[in-house]
C-alpha cells in the first residue's frame, strides 16, 4: 500500500502547484486519505491488515486482492483530486476569506456529530457480527464494560475493527469539510455567488447520522429496540413464583451436587449426524453422555439443548438465571449485568436462590473458577446468596498452587482447574455433610479460546482444537468423579452458560439452525417425563436442579423456571418461546421494585456521577 501511496504522491506533486504549503500539507494529507480508504476496503473484504507485504509492497504480496483494492483506492483519490483541480480552474471553487465564527462552530459541531454517527453505524454492524446472541441492551454496554481482571482481547478486537474503521471513514468525510472550509462553492452568476459551506457541512453530518441510525435499526432489529425503550411487561406479576413461599422437601439422605458451568458450550458443536451443525463432532464425549448415559433435555429428537433468553446470555447473568430462575437485567437493561455485579454492593437482593435453599438444608458450598471472583460480581452473588466459599485465581495464589505472578488467559487455565477441583471435592466429601461444589470452566471463552502447548492441532482452527481438547479433559475429570466413593450419592450437572460469542465460528453454517445451550444431568435419582422436543431456558435449571437432588418442589415451579423432570409446561412452552423472549426484553416495575430493590439504580447513579 505504501508503494502505491508513494506513486500517488509523485503524480500529485507533478500536477499540483509547486508551493511549500502544497508540499508539506496537501501531499501528506492525500497520502493519509489513500491509506484510510485502502484500510476500509481491506476491512470490508475481511482481509488481514497487519501483513508486512500488504503495507510496503503489495505487488509482491501473496494476496493480490490487497493489491487490487489498494490500486482502487489510489485511483479514487487521484480522481477526486482531478475533480477538485478542474473545479478550481473553472472558477467553481474559489479560495474563501477567513472563516466566520458561526462557520467554525458549525464545522466543529458537525464533525463531532459525524464521528458519533459513523461510530454508531459501524458498532451496530460489529456488535451483531461479534455478539450475535446478545440483546440490544447488552450491545449498548458491551463497549463500556469494566475490564477488571478480564481478558483484554475484546478491547483489542474493538480497536482493530470498529474504532479503526470509524476513524478511517471519519477522516475521509472530514476531508470534505476541509475542502468546504478552504473554498467557496459558488452557484449562479458572479454577482449572485453564495457559499454553501454551512449547508453542505450540516447536510453531510445529518445524512451520516440518519444512515447510521437506519443501519443500526436494520442490524439490531426494530422490535428489540422498541421493547427496550417503550414497552412494559407484566410477566412477573402473572407468572413469578416466590421461592420463599414454596415448600421444597428433601429426602432424608441428601444428595451431593457437582454443578459444572461449561463456558460457551453449545450442542451446536456436535456433528450433523447427532443434531449439531459441524462436519466433525467437536464434543464426542459430551455427546455420548447426553445421548446414552445422562438425562438430556433437548429441543429436538436428537442432541439439542435449551434456548438462550435475554438476561441469561453472559456468564454472570446465566449463573444467576440458572440458580434463581430470574434473568439478570439491571435497571431494565440500562446497566450491563457485568457492570452491575462489579460496581454494586448488594447483588440482586430480591432473589432467593438455589444456594440459599441448600445452605438452609445444611450443605457445604464452594465455587471454583480459574478467573477472578470480582469480575461481574460473581463472588458477591454466591456469597450473598448461599454463603459459598470462593476459590478463584487469587485463592490459588494464596494456597501456593500457582506462582504469585501467574496469569494465563483469564487467570489460570482449565487443566489446572480440573486438578485443583479434585482436591477441593475430596476435602468437601471428607467432611461428612452434603456438599454443593460448583465450578466454571474458561478455556472455551471467545475469541478463539485458550490453547496450551498440550492442545493438539487437529483441525487447523484454534477454537475447534480448544473445544475438542476441553471435551477430552472434562471426560477425564468426570471419570475420576465416577470412581470416587461419594459418587453413588452425587448428582453431576453439566451445562453451558451461554452460546458462544466467537464472531465467525458459525459464519459458514446455516443461519436458520437453532443453536442451543448444552445440558446433561448425570446420576439423577429419577426419570424425566419428557426429555425430547422441549422448549426450555436457563431459568428452568433452578427447580430442575433441586429435582435432580431428589427434592420435591411444590407446584414444580420456582421464579420463572419449571422443573423439567415434571410434566408441567415451561413458560417457553406455555407462552411460546418468541413471546417469552419478547417479554423478557421489556421493562418491569415489579422486577425493579421487588427483585432489584433499587440496587441497580445505585449503580446507575454512581456511574452518572463519575462521568
Amino acid at each position: 500500500m505504501l508503494f502505491l501511496c508513494g506513486l500517488l504522491l509523485f503524480i500529485a506533486a507533478r500536477i499540483l502547484p509547486r508551493q511549500k504549503r502544497v508540499t508539506f500539507i496537501l501531499l501528506p494529507y492525500l497520502g493519509l486519505i489513500m491509506c484510510c480508504l485502502t484500510l476500509i476496503f481491506w476491512r470490508s473484504a475481511g482481509l488481514d491488515i497487519w501483513n508486512f507485504w500488504t503495507w510496503f509492497l503489495p505487488i509482491a504480496g501473496v494476496n493480490y486482492v490487497h493489491t487490487f483494492l489498494a490500486i482502487l483506492a489510489t485511483l479514487i483519490v487521484y480522481g477526486g483530486l482531478k475533480v477538485v483541480l478542474n473545479l478550481i480552474e473553472s472558477g467553481r471553487l474559489k479560495r474563501r476569506a477567513t472563516l466566520k465564527r458561526r462557520q467554525i462552530i458549525a464545522i466543529t459541531c458537525s464533525s463531532i456529530v459525524t464521528f458519533l454517527g459513523i461510530l454508531l453505524g459501524v458498532c451496530s454492524v460489529w456488535a451483531v457480527n461479534s455478539f450475535g446472541n446478545m440483546t440490544f441492551d447488552q450491545m449498548v454496554y458491551t463497549l463500556s464494560q469494566p475490564l477488571g481482571d478480564s481478558d483484554p482481547s475484546q478491547v483489542i478486537h474493538f480497536i482493530e475493527h470498529p474504532l479503526l474503521t470509524t476513524l478511517n471513514l471519519f477522516f475521509i468525510v472530514f476531508s470534505l469539510f476541509v475542502v468546504f472550509s478552504l473554498y467557496t462553492i459558488s452557484i449562479g452568476t458572479k454577482k449572485r455567488e453564495k457559499s454553501l459551506l454551512t449547508l453542505l457541512v450540516c447536510l453531510t453530518s445529518f445524512l451520516v447520522v440518519v444512515s447510521s441510525v437506519f443501519i443500526g435499526v436494520r442490524e439490531i432489529g426494530y422490535a428489540d429496540i422498541k421493547a427496550y425503550y417503550f414497552e412494559e411487561s407484566d410477566i412477573y406479576e402473572r407468572y413469578y413464583v416466590d421461592p420463599t413461599k414454596v415448600e421444597v422437601t428433601f429426602p432424608q439422605e441428601k444428595r451431593n451436587l457437582i454443578y459444572i458451568y461449561l463456558e460457551s458450550m453449545e450442542s451446536s458443536y456436535a456433528s450433523r449426524e447427532v443434531g449439531g451443525i459441524k462436519d466433525v463432532n467437536l464434543i464426542p464425549n459430551l455427546t455420548q453422555l447426553a445421548l446414552t448415559e445422562g438425562t438430556h433435555f433437548s429441543n429436538n429428537e436428537n442432541l439439542g439443548g435449551f434456548y438462550q433468553v435475554p438476561g441469561a446470555n453472559q456468564t454472570a447473568s446465566s449463573m444467576v438465571a440458572q440458580t434463581s430462575g430470574l434473568p439478570l437485567r439491571a435497571a431494565g437493561g440500562d446497566v450491563d449485568a457485568n457492570q452491575y455485579g462489579q460496581d454494586g454492593t448488594n447483588f440482586f437482593p430480591g432473589a432467593y436462590s438455589l444456594g440459599e435453599i441448600l445452605e438452609k438444608e445444611g450443605y457445604n458450598q464452594r465455587l471454583m473458577m480459574g478467573s477472578s471472583r470480582d469480575f461481574a460480581g460473581r463472588g458477591k452473588y454466591f456469597t450473598q446468596h448461599g454463603n459459598y466459599e470462593i476459590q478463584d485465581v487469587y485463592w490459588a495464589r494464596e494456597q501456593g498452587l500457582i506462582p504469585e505472578d501467574y496469569w494465563e488467559w483469564w487467570g489460570f487455565e482449565d487443566r489446572k482447574l480440573f486438578e485443583f477441583a479434585k482436591d477441593s471435592i475430596t476435602e468437601l466429601a471428607n467432611q461428612g455433610e452434603p456438599f454443593n461444589f460448583t465450578m466454571l470452566t474458561v478455556d472455551t471463552h471467545f475469541e478463539d479460546g485458550f490453547a496450551t502447548e498440550e492442545t493438539p492441532n487437529l483441525f487447523g482452527d484454534q477454537y475447534k482444537n480448544v473445544i475438542f481438547d476441553n471435551d477430552r479433559r472434562l471426560m477425564v475429570f468426570l471419570d475420576w468423579i465416577k470412581q470416587q466413593p461419594f459418587y453413588e450419592n452425587t448428582t453431576v450437572i453439566l451445562v453451558g452458560d451461554h452460546l458462544t460469542m466467537d464472531s465467525d465460528f458459525f459464519d459458514e453454517e446455516d443461519p436458520l439452525y437453532p443453536r442451543t445451550v448444552y445440558n446433561t444431568i448425570l446420576n439423577a435419582p429419577l426419570e424425566a417425563v419428557q426429555t425430547k422436543n422441549r422448549q426450555a431456558t436457563a431459568l428452568d435449571m433452578y427447580p430442575t436442579t433441586l429435582a435432580a437432588l431428589g427434592a420435591t418442589v411444590q407446584g414444580e415451579r420456582l421464579g420463572l423456571g419449571t422443573n423439567l423432570f415434571s410434566k408441567r409446561e415451561t413458560l417457553a412452552e406455555q407462552l411460546g418461546f418468541d413471546a417469552l423472549y419478547s417479554e423478557l426484553t421489556k421493562r418491569s416495575e415489579f422486577y425493579n421494585e421487588a427483585l432489584m430493590k433499587g440496587t441497580d439504580q445505585e449503580v446507575l447513579l454512581k456511574r452518572e456521577a463519575e462521568k
